[in-house]
């Protein structure tokens, strides 16, 4: 093949592919620059949970013994933890299909918590200057950006310090903590990984054709660059 043909080949299937890449480059160089810019502690909104002190819990306490416990469910347990729940001993288990509290003292299933304890607890768990709630309990299907199943609290806490708190609505536990930052640090995630959907597939079909193009400008970038060297070294030997 000629080479000036080549070569005028090989300049528009480079830059086909540049502009094949290009927007997704600059995504890729905003995103990373913007999760460069906060540290993730803050980004999962470690400076608005309250320090908790670690409970105590009485030996006199009336409670059943954890093989009662087990025995009476015939629970297959991985772990099990005492805590106190507005004062009143549950027995944590956690097992290889779900986690569920049971009452310390009688054995008996615990139900979801009510909005006001829920609440309390987030309250509790809260550093933020806000003092205005908004309580929503989600059963089953929980937001995605819990990144769990329910039932769950969502207590949200409004301006100055908004976040959203999730609290178990089961065993109590403050599961996550959501911020606008965090929000936005998500769907610079997504936009990443090319997926912004769920967030979590680095193998997309998107990000796969991206780096296909993104090898493919590479080569007929390294291609352009061999004719231009060649090309250069002709011109000066016949000036010679």
């Amino acid at each position: 093949m000629n080479q000036a043909i080549l070569n005028r080949n090989l300049r528009k299937l480079h830059l086909w592919f540049g502009i094949g890449i290009g927007l997704q480059l600059g995504l890729w160089l905003i995103s990373g620059l913007f999760m460069t810019l906060f540290p993730i502690d803050q980004v999962r909104g470690t400076h608005l949970r309250a320090t908790q002190l670690p409970q105590t819990v009485s030996a006199k306490l009336d409670i059943l013994h954890p093989s009662e416990l087990i025995s009476k469910h015939a629970l297959n347990s991985d772990a099990l933890t005492l805590k106190l729940i507005a004062g009143e001993p549950v027995y944590i288990v956690t097992t290889s299909e779900k986690t569920q509290a049971f009452n310390a003292k009688t054995g008996e299933v615990q139900n979801v918590m009510d909005e006001v304890l829920a609440t309390q607890i987030a309250i509790d768990s809260y550093a933020g200057r806000s003092a205005q709630t908004t309580a929503t309990l989600f059963e089953e299907k929980a937001p995605r950006e819990y990144g769990r199943a329910g039932p769950v609290w969502r207590i949200d806490f409004k301006k100055p310090d908004a976040a959203s708190f999730y609290v178990d609505a089961m065993t109590g536990e403050l599961k996550a903590v959501r911020t606008g930052l965090w929000r936005t640090f998500d769907f610079m995630w997504g936009l990443h990984i090319m997926d912004w959907k769920s967030r979590e597939n680095f193998n997309s079909w998107w990000i796969k054709t991206v780096a296909s193009l993104a090898v493919f400008f590479f080569f007929t970038g390294f291609g352009l660059a061999i004719l231009r060297i060649r090309s250069s070294i002709k011109r000066r030997k016949r000036l010679e």
